[in-house]
């Protein structure tokens, strides 16, 4: 992190190809009534006019900052790029097709400062695919809406990431505990972040604040549409988590039993085997497979009627 003449927040856009819509991104920046920003946006070689459209808003205000990757590396590596340079004593993360509203970092600042044992706040989000019309109520649902820290966090992950990245503000400093994004994730790798913030003891909480509310755009061009190659990253991230530790044996179990569901859709759907990554040991994989192999015949009879 850049610690030279900090700034309140750093808002982090990492965008790739996204020209036609980025101007509503940084439009919501320009317009929050907290002053104290910077926008670092990373642009992870695009081909379209992405550079031009950005450049209007660098060139009318220098709180915009522009960073050009040399070759696409993914949304791990732009995010890292970005937060190499950040002064900011928060984080926000602003996709390239998603809005803030006006007032989201002042409460949501203001929050953190009046709560030092909080390290991640985020607030209600409503999908939108032309104008956001942000007074709509909140999406989230009343499971998704959690506070705490360690086994709270990372059991309702487990279930599914709940946290849009855009509805969030962190701590900077939990970075230097936790470490950047993994760069060999270029999908879920948000989850895996906050799965490693929550291990490491830090305090989220949700905050029920109307004004707080963001936009996430439904776009068929965004990464969380691809659902194999997510599907595929999943197991890494599990795998880190285990390594990671920091929760209870109940959280483990579920850990374990979430490994083995996902183990056995890339094995029995997409007939892949899923490698072992060689820091685990023997323990992780012998109870999958011996797991995987009692539970076959119950979890092919009830695959169908469950979500994904």
């Amino acid at each position: 992190m850049n610690t030279a003449r900090q700034v309140r927040v750093t808002v982090i856009t990492a965008t790739y190809n996204f020209g036609d819509l980025i101007a509503d991104a940084l439009r919501s920046v320009e317009c929050q009534t907290m002053q104290d920003w910077e926008c670092i946006i990373i642009d992870d070689a695009s081909k379209d006019d992405t550079s031009h459209v950005v450049r209007e808003f660098t060139a009318r205000d220098e709180r915009f900052l522009y960073l050009r990757m040399e070759q696409n590396a993914g949304v791990s590596a732009a995010r890292n790029r970005g937060l190499s340079r950040a002064r900011g004593t928060y984080i926000q993360l602003l996709d390239a097709d998603d809005v803030l509203a006006p007032e989201k970092l002042e409460r949501q600042v203001a929050f953190m400062e009046a709560n030092p044992d909080i390290s991640v706040v985020y607030s209600d989000f409503i999908h939108f695919d032309q104008a956001p019309d942000l007074s709509k109520p909140g999406e989230y649902a009343p499971s998704e809406k959690i506070s705490g820290n360690g086994d709270t966090v990372i059991a309702r992950l487990l279930k599914g990431n709940i946290f849009r990245p855009v509805t969030v503000l962190f701590r900077a400093t939990v970075l230097s505990t936790t470490g950047l994004f993994r760069e060999q994730l270029r999908y879920v790798e948000d989850l895996d972040l906050w799965f490693r913030i929550a291990a490491a003891g830090n305090g989220f909480h949700y905050m029920d604040d109307p004004a707080c509310r963001s936009g996430v755009r439904v776009n068929p061009r965004g990464l969380s549409k691809d659902l194999p190659r997510m599907q595929s990253n999943l197991l890494p991230v599990l795998q880190n988590l285990w390594n990671t530790g920091g929760f209870s044996i109940s959280v483990r179990i579920e850990l374990l039993l979430r490994y083995v569901d996902y183990f056995l859709e890339s094995l029995v759907m997409q007939h892949r085997f899923p490698a072992f990554t060689s820091t685990l040991g023997t323990m992780l994989p012998f109870l999958v497979l011996m797991l995987a192999i009692i539970i076959l015949p119950f979890w092919l009879l009830t695959r169908p009627f469950r979500n994904r």
